[in-house]
């Protein structure tokens, strides 16, 4: 079934260069494919995937403001803070006050939550390079940056229409 925000097949121009169905295609299953891998370990560590997000982006930065953290996760600052609480109540991160602003929340990940995180990145670290085994540090440098910028590209971007603003 095709997404809600694609063009039929025939009204779109292809080049050899300019392959949008195929990286959406391939951003799509790349993504299942991980999730399909990741989120088993992440339940059998006891976490949520509403859990395990937060917790993941923490641990690849310093201190968060919730705020920012919402944003990073694309969610709404209700559903973050329900996220946040679970995760604060299991010890796996903390809220402290900010060093710049006494006024102001930082998140942190606790050393409980490090090892958390370790346990599943340990088993998911080997499916990634058995994954990409065949391919070259420098493709997957690569792949890695032009994701990024498409990332980027599309969040500095407000969608437009009658379903701006709403997730598919």
């Amino acid at each position: 079934m095709p997404t809600p925000f694609a063009a039929p097949r025939a009204a779109r121009t292809r080049t050899p260069t300019r392959d949008r169905d195929g990286l959406m295609d391939a951003v799509r299953d790349a993504q299942r494919a991980l999730v399909a891998h990741v989120m088993p370990e992440v339940v059998a560590r006891g976490l949520t995937p509403h859990q395990f997000w937060p917790l993941y982006y923490l641990a690849r930065g310093s201190e968060s403001h919730p705020a920012e953290l919402a944003r990073r996760l694309g969610v709404t600052k209700p559903a973050c803070t329900a996220s946040v609480d679970q995760l604060v109540a299991a010890g796996l991160i903390v809220r402290r006050p900010s060093a710049a602003d006494r006024r102001q929340v930082v998140l942190a990940v606790t050393p409980k939550g490090r090892r958390a995180l370790s346990a599943v990145w340990r088993e998911v670290d080997g499916w990634i390079e058995e994954a990409t085994a065949g391919v070259s540090d420098a493709d997957v440098a690569t792949t890695a940056r032009v994701l990024r910028v498409v990332a980027e590209q599309l969040q500095t971007r407000r969608p437009t229409g009658p379903k701006a603003g709403r997730r598919p």
